[in-house]
């Protein structure tokens, strides 16, 4: 399968760099591009604008480093659940593939949190690629 479209989750996080990388290699071999969608969550005990701050900053790290490797690339911002926001996006977006990072959790924390990389991988309309 060609995967043209390509979109990355991130956070920041080094999972979501490892997710980024192997989003760029895959990238390179089809000749495709990558959207990086960062979602900001609000909270009642969250600084919102912090947490905007935060969003966009990871967001220029990462398309600095997709620049880097000579691939096209696109950034989305939104607002909201991120599960139901990335998966969303993969459907409006007609996206070919999902790569994202996996935090690691224990199975303990997975059940009483749940996993934005299962939640994603068990709605996504299209493949999700899920990193360590």
């Amino acid at each position: 399968m060609v995967y043209q479209k390509i979109l990355v989750p991130i956070d920041g996080s080094e999972h979501s760099k490892r997710a980024l990388k192997e989003a760029i290699g895959l990238a390179k071999m089809t000749e495709g591009n990558i959207t990086l969608l960062s979602v900001c969550t609000k909270g009642a005990n969250q600084d919102n604008e912090a947490q905007q701050n935060k969003c966009k900053n990871a967001l220029e790290d990462m398309q600095k480093i997709v620049e880097a490797e000579g691939v096209p690339v696109h950034e989305l911002l939104l607002e909201g659940k991120v599960v139901d926001q990335i998966v969303r996006t993969a459907k409006e977006g007609c996206f070919d593939l999902v790569v994202i990072g996996a935090r690691g959790l224990s199975r303990l924390e997975e059940i009483m949190m749940g996993s934005v990389s299962h939640g994603v991988a068990e709605n996504a309309p299209c493949p999700v690629i899920v990193t360590r």
